[in-house]
């Protein structure tokens, strides 16, 4: 099994590896000749888990790259997140080289993690890795959902949102999030203790992966008024949100009372390359 690679953007792969690790520890990475992707959930798939798969262009984040595996060259590993965003922290400057490499100590597989500075010494760190095999695999597949029912784009004000999640989550285990076809997003608390309610209003709407704008005649026959919505874990948003800091684009997908699926598009990459998020609403 053989995979070596020049890192081009270490900065990106960290802050979405980042991000993911809030949540959970550990990580599944599949690495094909086209893609690399990040898969993260938990071991029982209840109705609480949040799952996270981040799907990136190979090229867009590596070159000079060389794939061998008798898996039809597929590579299947399982690493620590933690591990491999300290490694990545080693780069600390545009012009340091990034190299990543599979190889074993032993009988131990490792993630081999090198940065080459012009201002320092090289750094190497192994990160110990499980390689699974691609038939293991056969059962795990991206979460299917029901079309959503509105789709926000939320552009300028996601910060916002996640500054009043964080605020939420210290009052609350659990957050109402509702919005409408008019461009309208509600985050809410509804319990015995404490009714909050923060609004945005005048936001994307997005259908068929197109934006709408509110008065488009193609929306006249929609119910705009119509709030639709479902319940989540507060750590789990206010966690989830933290990817905007990598993002250029994040997408709000709401089925009622079923999912909120974050749609985010990642800051210097194409639409190609893109993380989901997909939250199951919770019954109370």
């Amino acid at each position: 099994m053989r995979f070596t690679a020049n890192m081009q953007q270490p900065d990106t792969l960290r802050a979405v590896l980042y991000g993911m690790s809030f949540l959970r520890k550990h990580c599944l990475i599949r690495v094909t000749d086209g893609r690399f992707t990040l898969i993260s959930f938990k071991e029982s798939l209840g109705q609480s888990a949040t799952q996270i798969w981040a799907h990136l262009e190979l090229t867009d984040i590596f070159s000079e790259i060389q794939i061998g595996s008798l898996d039809n060259d597929h590579i299947n590993m399982e690493l620590n997140l933690d591990h491999f965003v300290r490694a990545l922290k080693s780069c600390t400057s545009s012009s340091d080289t990034v190299k990543v490499k599979l190889a074993k100590r032993g009988r131990i597989p490792y993630l081999v993690v090198s940065v080459d500075s012009p201002s320092y010494t090289s750094i190497k760190q192994e990160i110990p890795i499980k390689v699974i095999r691609e038939n293991v695999l056969e059962g795990i597949a991206e979460p299917t959902i029901p079309n959503p029912d509105v789709s926000l784009e939320l552009y300028r004000h996601v910060r916002s949102v996640l500054r009043i999640c964080e605020r939420y989550r210290n009052l609350t285990k659990h957050i109402t999030i509702a919005a409408n076809r008019a461009g309208e997003l509600r985050i809410a608390i509804h319990n015995d203790d404490v009714t909050v309610d923060a609004k945005w209003t005048n936001l994307t709407l997005m259908l068929n992966g197109d934006s709408q704008e509110g008065d488009d005649e193609s929306q006249e026959d929609l119910d705009k008024e119509t709030l639709y919505s479902i319940v989540v874990n507060a750590d789990e948003l206010f966690h989830t949100l933290r990817i905007c800091y990598a993002s250029r684009r994040i997408i709000f997908c709401i089925s009622d009372k079923y999912t909120l699926m974050l749609h985010v598009l990642l800051a210097g990459l194409d639409d190609h390359s893109y993380v989901s998020y997909y939250i199951p609403s919770l019954t109370l």
